[in-house]
């Protein structure tokens, strides 16, 4: 078969484009042809920080077309659009069947997440449970979000169990954070405030619910004076920062939850503050949730309209340009949020 143009970590700190053979798929797999990738924060800390080896491809987000499938996959077929999670799940270990198939025992991190959907051609692991087909009416930038940001961010506040009418604060408004504040306005959140300072951001920010906007500097004070005094019910942490991590137990009010889906991959450690604002608050972290169920319920908010999250989408590039896309996403310029990578 022709070769397969893929982004590939070439050393830490840097991506390249390389030429490679297409693989073939083996019993439980499936081979895709890339329609639509991205860049995510996670793909920065793996290429800076993550003993991930060289030569690896790069990419967790897709969507795309069934070329081919191996051995035991007979739910998809040549040309179905479909999704698949970004971190994988047998389907038989225990913690798949409890549900959290994002800490599946036979797929062990770093090797469980999805690697290559910033290529032409990749591979999906245990495709029956992984990947789900797309519906007609979802477009496929819709459907790539509910690979990972998505369902992260809605975890977010899942876990934190947000109640109808809390006041949920939410550190940080890059691509998850505004994915967790559109899903505390699903989830029936009563006030929302974000934190952030980029003007791009600060305007998705509350047109996906924000309420209120406060700057990181000042964000502490100005969320207490906000809420009288009292703090907010749930603070989400989406920003993978020791110091807003605090800020977030900072602003949280007695028996309240601090729900962090940040990665700290730059800190060997993180600390609490020993003001006391760590007593008696819930802490829960969370990493993205998988399964094809998960995915046709993410794709489900967008198909009956109930969330809206193209608009994350700032930028349309061709994949033969990702190197420069990782430069405009990492450096923040241009008031990027996501890039739309295209073959």
């Amino acid at each position: 078969m022709a070769d397969n143009l893929a982004c590939v970590k070439a050393e830490m700190k840097k991506v390249a484009m390389q030429r490679m053979a297409i693989p073939s798929p083996g019993p439980g797999q499936a081979l895709l042809k890339m329609r639509l990738s991205t860049i995510c924060g996670s793909d920065i800390h793996i290429v800076d920080e993550m003993p991930v080896p060289a030569g690896v491809p790069m990419g967790h987000e897709g969507v795309a077309e069934v070329v081919d499938v191996g051995d035991g996959v007979t739910g998809f077929q040549r040309g179905d659009r479909v999704v698949a999670s970004c971190l994988y799940g047998c389907g038989m270990c225990p913690r798949c069947q409890e549900g959290n198939r994002q800490v599946c025992e036979r797929y062990v991190a770093p090797m469980n997440l999805l690697f290559g959907c910033q290529g032409e051609y990749y591979l999906v692991n245990s495709a029956e449970v992984n990947m789900a087909k797309v519906p007609d009416e979802v477009e496929d930038e819709s459907a790539l979000l509910a690979t990972d940001i998505m369902s992260t961010g809605f975890a977010a506040i899942e876990n934190a169990q947000l109640q109808f009418g809390d006041a949920v604060a939410i550190f940080a408004q890059g691509p998850v954070g505004l994915c967790v504040t559109a899903a505390a306005r699903a989830r029936g959140a009563g006030f929302i405030i974000a934190v952030e300072s980029i003007a791009e951001r600060i305007a998705v920010a509350k047109r996906l619910g924000a309420d209120a906007v406060v700057k990181p500097a000042t964000a502490v004070d100005e969320i207490m004076r906000l809420t009288g005094g009292k703090g907010v019910d749930v603070a989400v942490e989406a920003l993978g920062s020791e110091a807003t991590l605090q800020n977030a137990f900072k602003v949280v009010r007695w028996g309240g939850a601090v729900s962090s889906v940040g990665v700290y991959g730059a800190y060997p450690t993180v600390s609490l503050p020993t003001d006391g604002t760590f007593l008696h608050r819930r802490f829960v972290t969370t990493l993205c949730p998988g399964g094809s169920d998960r995915l046709r319920r993410m794709m489900d908010l967008a198909r009956y309209s109930k969330v809206d999250l193209r608009p994350l989408f700032t930028h349309q590039m061709k994949l033969s340009d990702t190197v420069a896309a990782y430069d405009l996403f990492r450096n923040r310029r241009n008031g990027v949020i996501k890039v739309a990578l295209r073959p």
